[in-house]
């Protein structure tokens, strides 16, 4: 046997291969679209993300290395079936998010809609007699892709963080301005009174200033301020109550009073734990407008005040103090606070998922701060990194879901040979033998000039093999026909027509292995190609022709 007729035997094998595969393809795509193998793939490997994939391995560590207990061994597994069950009720509530569920389009036409309904029908019917769950929850289908934005967006709305922080910041500036700024002044204030035996001195001063405070209160309670204007603010009506304290006519501050130039030291300092800055103008400048300050906050302060990334995450533990500092604020403040707690004790979190954010927020914090990015951004970065935990998280399931489409194909495969009668070892014999039947393939391959076109989906095209949804889609038992009628056109040995039957027949008589039929081995070679996939068997067919292309004499 020459080369040439080698190279046409394997051409041929790999077009048969590469039709079958097209065939293959779209039978998989079909049957993927209709019934959600995508969308329900992606619904479980969320709920296994919100678990916790190592979940089992970390609760074994907890274990001694020898004879556990038969109430550890209960205890471990209902943490794990608690986990579990929280993390589908948390992915169904995600689902109801307006961001994810706007993502689930399901067709709107009559007839495809038909079929989409009697696919759930059936379904249904299925889970009601297996006692099987709906991943979807209430809803019939899903989304078979969802970005890690729009995942990462829900998941933080859903958990309210940043209303959280609202509340708490609004608490803790609250406490900060009537412990560090208004009792400490009003103290001052009194003590100057007693000194100077008058009641009434500073009075209007104090009575404006109380009401300048309040404002900045109402200002960040509505966000018309971000927490260092706040505090920025707060300094400048200290700096404006040091500056009308001492053009006070009901009192002549002088720096020879002692008692005078004790008050406004103290004025001073007060306010120089604000604005983090020891060196501080004359308050008596005649050109100073009370919206100066004298120093960026201190970012100990703004520590202080603003609820860290950790004390946010430790809201979804009831035994952490953050949480009882909320309980404590909704129970003096109730209304907003109450509302924001009674949801908060509503939502389910895994407890997996609560030690995973735990360590996002870490991370998130440790990147603000590594970056110098600005205090009070670590909830955008908290949401990238959540984006990045779901990218990675979604990359491993879509390994596992090749690998299941893998596993399909090979029964589509299979499916295929034996409804053609695609047996690899009859083509190989009916190729080598039969040059007309290799005369007709090549010619065919040439017709759909393989070298110009792209990829397997535009020799599809050529072939109308995607004519087989319009088929197959109304009644799934058409399979085998709708692939006949389309490949009836070409010259491929294969089929059950009687001829090829008798010669199929004829050539298992010199089959050395006995029990197991020469047509069985032969579909499962089949099927193992064509699981390989159109696009490999499209380039390995390209590569073949410019082989055999090369080969070939220059016409005269």
């Amino acid at each position: 046997m020459g080369l040439p007729i080698v190279v046409e035997i394997a051409l041929g094998l790999i077009f048969i291969y590469l039709t079958l595969s097209l065939v293959a393809s779209e039978i998989q795509e079909i049957l993927s679209a209709l019934f959600q193998w995508r969308a329900e793939h992606l619904k479980r490997s969320i709920e296994q993300l919100l678990a916790g994939d190592g979940l089992a391995s970390r609760q074994a560590d907890r274990l001694t290395e020898g004879t556990v207990v038969r109430s550890s061994k209960a205890s471990l597994a209902t943490e794990r079936l608690q986990n579990k069950r929280a993390a589908k009720t948390l992915s169904d509530r995600l689902y109801d998010a307006p961001l994810i569920e706007d993502l689930n389009y399901e067709a709107q036409g009559r007839v495809s809609g038909f079929f989409r309904g009697l696919l759930h029908v059936i379904g249904g019917v299925y889970r009601t007699i297996t006692f099987s769950r709906n991943v979807f929850g209430t809803k019939t289908s899903g989304p078979s892709y969802i970005p890690a934005e729009t995942f990462a967006t829900s998941l933080l709305d859903r958990l309210k963080l940043a209303d959280f922080q609202r509340l708490l910041m609004r608490s803790r500036f609250g406490d900060f301005v009537r412990s560090d700024v208004r009792i400490p002044l009003h103290n001052m204030v009194n003590e100057l009174r007693a000194r100077l035996n008058d009641e009434d001195l500073l009075a209007a001063e104090m009575v404006y200033f109380d009401q300048c405070l309040n404002q900045v209160l109402d200002d960040l309670d509505s966000r018309r301020l971000t927490l260092e204007e706040a505090v920025a603010q707060v300094t400048s009506q200290l700096e404006s109550f040091e500056a009308m304290a001492a053009e006070s006519p009901a009192l002549t501050l002088t720096v020879e009073s002692a008692i005078a130039q004790s008050f406004l030291n103290r004025l001073r300092y007060l306010r120089s734990g604000l604005s983090g800055s020891p060196q501080h103008r004359s308050t008596q400048s005649s050109g100073q407008s009370s919206g100066q300050i004298s120093g960026d906050p201190p970012p100990v302060l703004l520590a202080r005040i603003r609820p860290s990334l950790s004390d946010l995450t430790a809201l979804l533990d009831p035994n952490s103090a953050t949480y009882a500092e909320l309980v404590a604020l909704s129970q003096r403040e109730g209304g907003a606070v109450l509302s924001a707690l009674e949801r908060l004790q509503s939502e389910v979190i895994p407890a997996r998922l609560r030690e995973s954010l735990a360590t996002l927020s870490s991370r998130a914090e440790a990147r603000v701060l590594a970056a110098g990015q600005a205090t009070g951004s670590e909830i955008q970065q908290l949401q990238t990194e959540v984006e990045t935990w779901f990218n990675n998280g979604m990359e491993r399931a879509s390994g596992v879901y090749r690998r299941n489409v893998k596993g399909v194909g090979l029964l589509i495969g299979l499916a295929i040979a034996f409804t053609l009668n695609a047996d690899t070892f009859f083509m190989f014999q009916r190729l080598s033998t039969d040059p007309a039947i290799r005369s007709s393939i090549i010619q065919t391959a040439d017709r759909f000039d393989v070298q110009g076109l792209n990829s397997a989906e535009d020799l599809a095209a050529d072939m109308s093999v995607d004519d087989l949804s319009e088929r197959m889609q109304g009644d799934l038992r058409s399979v085998g026909l709708a692939v006949q009628e389309t490949l009836a056109a070409y010259p491929l040995p294969i089929g059950r027509t009687q001829p090829v039957l008798e010669a199929q027949q004829a050539a298992e008589a010199s089959w050395p292995v006995p029990f197991i039929p020469q047509r069985l081995v032969g579909w499962s070679i089949t099927a193992l190609a064509l699981s390989m996939g159109a696009s490999f068997w499209f380039d390995l067919l390209r590569k073949v022709m410019s082989v055999r292309a090369s080969g070939e004499k220059p016409e005269s």
